[in-house]
């Protein structure tokens, strides 16, 4: 598939390049990789960036350029939803499907006598991710969440404190920017609102138009899902690249993505791979990474990807690089 024909619907696409164009930056030619790995050109972008970036502070700028206006007839949902709680939901069905970053939302009680809420933002990081790519990733998701908000209700949104899961030197900045309080720690990004903020009313709400809106945005999400840009590969993927250590059966997944075993196969196929080959993936990219850990040795490293000895993971890592992980570590300069 042509990635023009993706950008149609990949929502993430047009913020990042502001960003850029902002910044002065030309775009980078990564679209070979995309048709090759299936992923959208919003994902391939972002990675981009963070790898030449990696800045904290960057990652809230880079979070300031996603507005209501680059997400089209998403954005328009938005924008004519009734009130908050409905725009919450247009999020969750048609945002948090082709996002990479986000393994979901959740709404829990904060404080029954305070009477607050906390919106809680699941990232979808990968155990062995650099703690300095966690906390990028965690400040672009929660800078692009407030700015969509703030642009949602005209700036009208009653933050009381925000939560963020990677901690930082200075939290000056980022109170400065989010205007409350900052605290570091836990899993999650939360954003602790007023408990009636649900039923904050959006100023542009049009019944007609919402619906409208919710229509086409259907088809456009199943046009991309069915297009296989995150079909059941890349889910299995994200899921098996945010798991710390033993890596389930199919069956396990399968249950874990509501079909039965004999349907995940199919599934699978049709996409042109097997559970085994993205297992293999996901395995041979650890690999890569933890071996460039030179307080690592290879049975520690056999046993996090789950082989039973060191000598299966050698015979699979020769299978699927060409070379043993000795002399990968010594190509790489890790002694």
């Amino acid at each position: 598939m042509d990635h023009v024909d993706t950008i149609g619907f990949d929502i993430e696409w047009r913020p990042l390049i502001n960003y850029l164009k902002e910044k002065g930056v030309a775009i980078p030619d990564l679209w070979g990789d995309s048709r090759s790995a299936g992923r959208l050109p919003s994902g391939l972008l972002y990675d981009w960036i963070a790898q030449n970036s990696m800045s904290p502070r960057e990652a809230l700028r880079i979070g300031e350029h996603y507005r209501l206006s680059d997400y089209g007839v998403v954005g328009l949902a938005l924008k004519t939803a009734a009130n908050f709680g409905e725009a919450f939901q247009v999020v969750r069905t048609y945002m948090l499907p082709l996002n990479q970053n986000i393994r979901g939302v959740r709404v829990d009680a904060s404080d029954a006598d305070a009477g607050t809420v906390d919106v809680s933002i699941d990232l979808r990081d990968s155990p062995d991710l650099p703690p300095e790519l966690r906390l990028f990733n965690a400040n672009v998701v929660a800078a692009a969440s407030y700015a969509i908000t703030r642009n949602l209700l005209r700036d009208k949104i009653d933050l009381i404190r925000l939560r963020l899961p990677e901690a930082a030197d200075d939290p000056g900045p980022y109170e400065a920017h989010f205007g409350v309080p900052v605290r570091f720690g836990g899993r999650s990004i939360v954003f602790t609102l007023p408990g009636g903020c649900f039923d904050q009313e959006i100023p542009s709400a049009n019944r007609a138009v919402f619906q409208a809106a919710i229509a086409m945005s259907g088809e456009a999400l199943d046009t991309m899902l069915s297009r296989e840009v995150r079909g059941y590969r890349e889910r299995i993927l994200s899921l098996l690249e945010s798991l710390p250590d033993q890596y389930p059966d199919s069956s396990d997944v399968a249950r874990h993505l509501g079909i039965n075993e004999r349907t995940l196969r199919r599934r699978l196929t049709d996409e042109g791979c097997s559970y085994r080959e993205v297992l293999d993936m996901v395995r041979q990219k650890r690999a890569k990474r933890l071996l460039l850990d030179k307080r690592l040795r290879m049975d520690d490293i056999a046993e996090k990807l789950g082989y039973a000895d060191t000598s299966s993971f050698r015979n699979a890592f020769r299978r699927w690089t060409g070379c043993s992980p000795s002399d990968f570590r010594r190509d790489a300069g890790v002694v």
